[in-house]
């Protein structure tokens, strides 16, 4: 920028000395020096000479507007030249201008080289001037001969006098050239797998989404920064080599040196972009870290790569260069392996990256037939990889409106027919009458058609109860719902103040400026009889627009703005409601029993066990029924005392469970049946006989001690057997004689059990109580203990299955705590877009928490996270096989999509629902939330202390390239 302006200075200024010179060169580049921010520097090339422009223009002292080179400086980046492949409206909407700025790049940078080179040829005082100002500190004189240059550091690895060498044979000449051009190729493409091997480890080390890992420190950011500054060297050296070999290949074929050129820049700018990343990613996650590019910005640089490959075959034939196509295909395998390789990072940082990445390579593959000569195949690749802009943009910025509406019939009729008319027609717009035309329709769009009825939501919706905002931004975008979302914000945080006049959608009105702008730039002697004030207004509208976004995320006292900490808040309470939602639910629908009264009458009964025990833990013990007084005989009517050691809690944790809690049916049954499990106490008593006496005496005594074994009995239903689970068995040790048989007279007699024991009882009782032994019965456990986990199981998955369907209701507890997180992370995500669009395209954690894999949950009906997490663990159960199930704890949780396994560490445990999917995602959301936060903070410090500023780019860029525009075309 400042040698384009000099050149020009110094066509006006032939006779100025060397002082003068130098203090003119010396005092503008002060001029940009003192005006250009550390965020300036970070941001695209083609942005920051858009600032740079902006900066000179605006200070009085140079010569920027006079300048043809600066003209083409602009013209490379807003678009003055146009492809005949181009779709005219989406170089109105700005889609193309990563690939419009690659096109011209060169060229323009070229024309600007040849200039200064020339000048300083023809005039020393320049000469020495630029070398003190400009070159000095980089190692470069403006009037080094050729074959200096071929000594600089940088090309020390490109042999050219070998190839110079080889001027009197074409044909060996550039065949020399090109190999030294494939080796350069191989060179940087084997520096990217080594990158790629890094992303992978960096990726796990330092999540998208947070938290970083042991591993993810300063000193390891440190490490890499290190290590993508050696390999940016290294690139540069490549460059300066591939970039002489391009022009050494164009001095015997212009066309193929241009194609070379570009492949290798679009392969430089892959490499380069994928470094700076490996490095930024290695912060993630790290307090007070902040990214120079992160995902979204990775992927733009290599789409706009990849864009300016599609569009080298749309001039000319299709060029059938073995060794070109060998390079595009290189290239083309390098991105495909990265994109394989970061296809789950790319769904953690934004899932719409997968969308666009996979189209770009499906359109990149189609490329070989259409370099073939299939001229309407390269045609449709070009729009099509152009659509793909459109959706980049999307994810990086906002979500575009539609401008499909019949209200924009002529403005869209006028883009296609008068941008890029010279080249449409091979002549300019024959009249500044006709030319009117065209400018008053896109001044109509960007200050009147943008703020209609048809692309503005009114903000008064947002007075209206009965509109759900997650609905209004679904259906409309937020482009369009900029001013409802205004009158939000205003409602929430009173500081927020809403427009009074309401501003245009930004999209329509980018489309109407950015086409004004270059309309204006392409014919610019109509142009500067327009009044400046035209272009003016357009800008006035747009500050509005760009200035009411900002104000979304714009910090306060140095924090992030209570708009945006208070909508974290109403997250998190919204989590806690759902929590609270889902305990209950469990509590009142899952963990009930249906239990006739007296009556017969079915009662819903709550029930409180633990629903989710496997035999991979200890089964806590369920309430016990109470025990009866008596204690019935288990072959007769007779009943005695219950001693203290018979009772139902001394009967086995699966018994107690399944007569509290087993139902053979999850709903109510008929009034009247009774099929629920049973458990019960009978006794048994007996003799344990001792000995026998009187044998040939005529009377035969047997004597025993009484034995009494009291059952704990259970069965499943009425129907049933009763099986015993629990027997208390005593026998008392005094000996008695229990029968008597007279073998010469009538003198028998005996004394049953239960004459013993009534004689025992009830002062045995005690005895027993004390004395007895309890004998388990493990064998009935193990065969009831398939019935416990498939009737807990069944209820494990009728839970989720109904939680499921819940989520797809619109009333209850449960869906009003779902509307509630929903409409929370809708609007942080629009008013995140809108007022920290650059944060955003920045920092992967940020993005990764609004729009990732795993984002905070939500529900949306175009994102259902939370229903189909649910789905996902009822299908779980399903996809097992014969009930029960093999023992998994992580069951609900196993490939659920959008929740760790295992979960996230809980950030605060109070309050959660119960259940391990409903655990998981409430401690999920808040530590979700919680990264939120903290980005958000990170941010605001950054505002807060100059070191970063927001606007949305594309409409920024529109601004920006609307004032240039006007400055060049009007002379005041």
């Amino acid at each position: 920028m400042l040698s384009a302006e000099f050149v020009q200075w110094h066509r006006l200024h032939p006779n100025a000395t060397t002082e003068q010179a130098q203090a003119q060169l010396t005092a503008r580049k002060q001029v940009l020096d003192s005006s250009l921010t550390g965020y300036d520097l970070l941001v695209p090339e083609q942005d920051l000479l858009l600032r740079s422009v902006d900066i000179l223009l605006g200070t009085p002292g140079g010569d920027t507007r006079t300048s043809p080179e600066i003209t083409g400086l602009v013209a490379a980046v807003i678009g003055k030249t146009v492809e005949p492949w181009d779709t005219r409206e989406e170089l109105a909407s700005g889609a193309l201008r990563t690939a419009q700025w690659s096109r011209g790049r060169d060229d323009a940078l070229a024309a600007v080289w040849s200039a200064v080179r020339q000048a300083a040829t023809a005039d020393a005082p320049v000469a020495s001037a630029w070398n003190a100002v400009l070159g000095a500190p980089f190692g470069v004189d403006v009037t080094r001969t050729y074959e200096q240059l071929t000594q600089d550091p940088g090309l020390s690895h490109v042999n050219l006098g070998a190839i110079l060498a080889l001027q009197g044979d074409p044909v060996a000449y550039v065949a020399a050239a090109k190999q030294k051009l494939a080796s350069l190729h191989a060179r940087l493409l084997g520096l990217s797998v080594e990158i790629r091997l890094e992303i992978g480890a960096n990726n796990s080390k330092c999540p998208p989404e947070g938290p970083p890992s042991a591993e993810c420190t300063a000193a390891a950011k440190k490490a890499a920064e290190d290590r993508d500054k050696a390999r940016q060297q290294t690139i540069s050296d490549v460059k300066a080599g591939l970039g002489m070999v391009s022009t050494l290949i164009g001095f015997a074929d212009p066309d193929a040196g241009k194609k070379a050129k570009v492949i290798g820049e679009a392969v430089l700018t892959t490499i380069s972009a994928i470094s700076t990343y490996a490095a930024a990613i290695t912060g993630r996650g790290l307090a007070g870290s902040v990214f120079n590019t992160a995902t979204l910005a990775m992927t733009g640089n290599i789409f706009g790569a990849v864009m300016s490959i599609v569009g080298l075959f749309g001039n000319s034939a299709p060029s059938l260069d073995a060794q070109i196509l060998a390079q595009v295909k290189a290239l083309r395998d390098e991105v495909r392996a990265l994109g394989d390789e970061m296809r789950a990072g790319f769904a953690r940082v934004e899932a719409q990256i997968n969308t666009v990445y996979a189209n770009m390579m499906a359109q990149f593959d189609k490329l070989n037939a259409a370099i073939a000569g299939n001229t309407a195949q390269l045609t449709l690749v070009q729009q099509q990889v152009a659509q793909l802009g459109l959706r980049l943009e999307d994810i990086a910025a906002t979500v575009l409106a539609a401008i499909g509406d019949a209200t924009l019939h002529d403005a869209r009729a006028d883009i296609n027919k008068y941008i890029g008319y010279l080249e449409n027609f091979g002549q300019p717009i024959p009249t500044y009458g006709e030319f009117v035309g065209p400018e008053n329709e896109f001044h109509l769009t960007a200050t009147q058609l943008a703020g209609g009825a048809a692309f503005v939501v009114p903000k008064a919706d947002a007075d209206n109860p009965a509109l759900d905002p997650t609905t209004v931004l679904n259906s409309f975008g937020e482009a369009r719902s900029i001013n409802y979302l205004a009158r939000v914000a205003s409602g929430r945080d009173p500081s927020m103040v809403e427009p009074a006049t309401p501003v245009g959608n930004p999209t329509v009105w980018n489309l109407g400026a950015q086409a004004y702008s270059m309309l204006m730039l392409q014919n610019p002697t109509y142009a500067a009889q327009v009044s400046a004030s035209r272009a003016a207004q357009i800008e006035a509208e747009g500050t509005r627009i760009a200035d009411l976004a900002a104000s979304f995320g714009r910090p306060v006292d140095g924090n992030a703005n209570s708009l945006i900490t208070g909508l974290v808040d109403e997250y998190l309470g919204a989590t806690n409601e759902l929590s609270a939602a889902l305990r209950a639910f469990r509590t009142n629908e899952i963990q009930v029993r249906w239990e006739p009264d007296a009556n017969g009458v079915q009662v819903k009964t709550p029930k409180d066990y633990d629903l989710f025990w496997d035999t991979d833990k200890q089964l806590a013990p369920a309430p016990a029924k109470a025990d009866e007084a008596t204690v019935p005989s288990c072959n007769g009517t007779r009943q005695i005392d219950r001693p203290g050691n018979v009772r139902y809690d001394l009967m086995s944790n699966v018994v107690r469970t399944l007569h509290y809690a087993y139902t053979p049916r999850p709903d109510e049954p008929p009034a009247g049946v009774r099929e629920l499990p049973e458990v019960g106490h009978c006794y048994t008593p007996s003799w344990v006989h001792t000995r026998t006496t009187g044998y040939g005496t005529g009377v035969i005594r047997y004597y025993g001690k009484l034995r009494l074994q009291i059952h704990s009995r259970f069965r499943l239903n009425s129907s049933s057997a009763w099986q015993t689970s629990r027997t208390a068995d005593f026998t008392w040790p005094d000996e008695q004689v229990y029968q008597v048989d007279c073998e010469l007279f009538n003198c028998d007699s005996e004394t049953s059990p239960d004459q013993a024991l009534t004689q025992k009882w009830p002062s045995g009782r005690y005895t027993f109580a004390s004395a007895a032994t309890a004998v388990p019965n493990p064998a009935l456990d193990a065969s009831l203990t398939p019935t416990l986990r498939g009737f807990l199981q069944a209820r494990q998955r009728s839970m989720y299955d109904r939680v499921r369907d819940l989520s797809t209701q619109t009333s209850g507890p449960v869906p009003a705590a779902l509307k509630k997180m929903n409409t929370a992370a809708r609007l942080l995500q629009a008013y995140t877009r809108l007022g920290l669009p650059n944060a955003l395209d920045a920092d992967d954690v940020l993005s990764a928490n609004l729009f990732g894999q795993y984002q905070i949950p939500v529900n949306m009906p175009t994102d259902a996270k939370i229903g189909n997490a649910y789905a996902k663990a009822g299908g779980n159960y399903a996809a097992c096989g014969p009930a029960p199930c093999a023992p998994d704890p992580s069951r609900p949780l196993r490939d659920q999509v959008s929740l760790k396994l295992p979960c996230e560490p809980a950030v605060d445990s109070s309050n959660l629902p119960g259940d391990p999917l409903g655990d998981c995602l409430v401690t999920s959301a808040r530590s979700r939330a919680g990264a939120l936060t903290q980005r958000y903070e990170v941010w605001a410090d950054q505002m807060t202390a100059g070191l970063h500023r927001e606007r949305l780019p594309w409409l920024n860029d529109t601004l920006t390239g609307l004032r240039i525009t006007t400055r060049l075309t009007h002379a005041n």
